[in-house]
C-alpha cells in the first residue's frame, strides 16, 4: 500500500491510500474531498479556503505511521472493513468551525 498526504501551503493534511500518483491526485481533485477540506478547519480555519493549490507527495515515514494506526483502529472498532482502503486520517487536529462563527 502507498500512502499519500495532500499538503496545503506546505503542511501536511490529509494522508490517504492511493494505488499511485495520478490515481492520489484525481482523489485531491474529486469535488467531495475538497468539500471536506472546506468544511473542516483546524485551529477554527477552514483545512482549505478553495482558493490554495493542494499538492500531493508520499506520506513520511511517520505519517505513514499515522494512517496505518487510524485506520487499524478504524477496523477494530468496526468503523470499515479490513478490505476497505479509502480510510483517510487527518494530520491536524481538527476543530468546530461553527465555533468561530458564533
Amino acid at each position: 500500500m502507498t500512502v499519500y498526504v495532500a499538503t496545503i501551503k506546505g503542511r501536511g493534511i490529509v494522508a490517504f491510500y492511493a494505488e499511485n500518483g495520478a490515481a492520489a491526485m484525481v482523489r485531491v481533485l474529486d469535488p467531495l474531498f475538497r468539500d471536506d477540506l472546506m468544511a473542516l478547519a483546524t485551529d477554527g480555519l477552514p483545512l482549505w479556503g478553495g482558493m490554495a493549490d493542494i499538492q500531493v507527495r508520499p506520506a513520511f515515514p511517520e505519517e505513514e505511521a499515522r494512517w496505518r494506526a487510524s485506520r487499524a483502529k478504524a477496523i477494530r472498532h468496526g468503523n470499515i472493513e479490513s478490505e476497505d482502503d479509502t480510510w483517510i486520517a487527518f494530520l491536524v487536529a481538527l476543530t468546530d468551525l461553527d465555533r468561530r462563527r458564533g
